[in-house]
């Protein structure tokens, strides 16, 4: 009997991901040495070259596949994120709506960051708002090959974006996390899309579009020998998302006054299961992400859906989406 591949593997803990880190949900071939993501650190990291599978900004794979780098995705998208909640502006800016930050100035933690790119698309398509039309200020450098297209400018400040939008030196922020100032309450700040659920709510309704901003990633090579880790690799995260998905059945478990409500309505507005891996079920949503990708400068060209994962993924993705 053939033994096991023993192979690192990084993924943040999520719900839908902890079944595999805490050994619930075996992945079958492999015995995986698993290193649990901090926050953000799939975004800051070229995580391909250190771990045989991972989590990985999805930004920053369009860019090294568009550069021919030895690493393909899956069509496994263990984050997603709706923008809206996560565009800030300081509360005595004036800004009342999108269109008011066009002249303004936004800080992020990198221009380049995926929250940057859906948050930059949604606001260019839907509100007429342009990356050249905005003064951007970022915490650091961009790394991952990044260079901000021509006409955008980009101040590196080397400060915190929320210290600098408290200070009022910068008047909104795109932000990967809820500012930690919006959290405890500060009256300096507040949401841009005020009230932000029926923004949320409403996009969805219009696009069908719930924002990919992570995929999981293989090297080349490991694929090319061992293609068959393709399937277990798919099937082990429709595992742990199904039993993630299972918990929330029972919602007298969950720690919401109103779970029950909230699952219900949950379900009514985004489907049964919002977070469905496979590529037919999201190539909506990746071929708008590469269409942003490209205007914005991430890539040369728009990438097609089917060059950005591995060739023998097809079946697979077939098989996930029919679920």
């Amino acid at each position: 009997m053939k033994a096991d591949l023993n192979l690192k593997v990084c993924v943040a803990d999520y719900h839908r991901t902890r079944p595999l880190l805490n050994g619930k949900v075996k992945i079958e071939g492999i015995n995986p040495e698993f290193h649990t993501a901090l926050p953000g650190e799939v975004c800051l990291v070229p995580v391909y070259e250190e771990y045989d599978i991972a989590e990985m900004s999805l930004s920053w794979y369009a860019m090294a596949r568009a550069r021919g780098e030895p690493v393909y995705a899956l069509p496994i998208f263990p984050l997603r994120m709706f923008i809206q909640p996560y565009l800030h502006v300081r509360a005595d800016s004036g800004i009342k709506e999108p269109r008011d930050l066009i002249g303004r100035r936004i800080g992020m933690d990198r221009y380049r960051l995926t929250v940057g790119l859906w948050a930059r698309g949604i606001l260019q398509e839907y509100y007429g708002v342009l990356p050249p039309q905005i003064d951007w200020f970022t915490l650091e450098p961009e790394g991952a090959g990044f260079e901000p297209p021509a006409g955008v400018k980009v101040t590196i400040a080397n400060e915190d974006p929320q210290e600098l939008l408290l200070r009022g030196e910068v008047d909104a922020l795109i932000s990967p996390n809820i500012p930690k100032a919006y959290q405890a309450g500060d009256p300096r700040i507040q949401q841009l899309f005020n009230p932000c659920r029926p923004a949320v709510e409403e996009y969805f309704a219009k696009t069908k579009i719930f924002p990919i901003t992570h995929t999981v990633v293989v090297r080349e090579e490991l694929l090319q020998r061992e293609p068959w880790i393709v399937d277990s690799l798919v099937k082990a995260f429709d595992d742990a998302d199904a039993m993630c998905r299972k918990e929330y059945a029972y919602p007298k478990r969950l720690s919401f006054p109103d779970a029950v409500l909230l699952v219900d309505e949950e379900k009514q507005k985004f489907g049964e299961n919002p977070w469905q891996n496979g590529l037919s079920a999201n190539a909506h949503t990746l071929k708008k992400f590469m269409e942003y990708g490209a205007a914005q400068g991430y890539t040369p060209r728009v990438l097609s859906v089917e060059e950005c994962f591995w060739p023998g993924v097809q079946a697979s993705s077939k098989l996930v989406a029919a679920e």
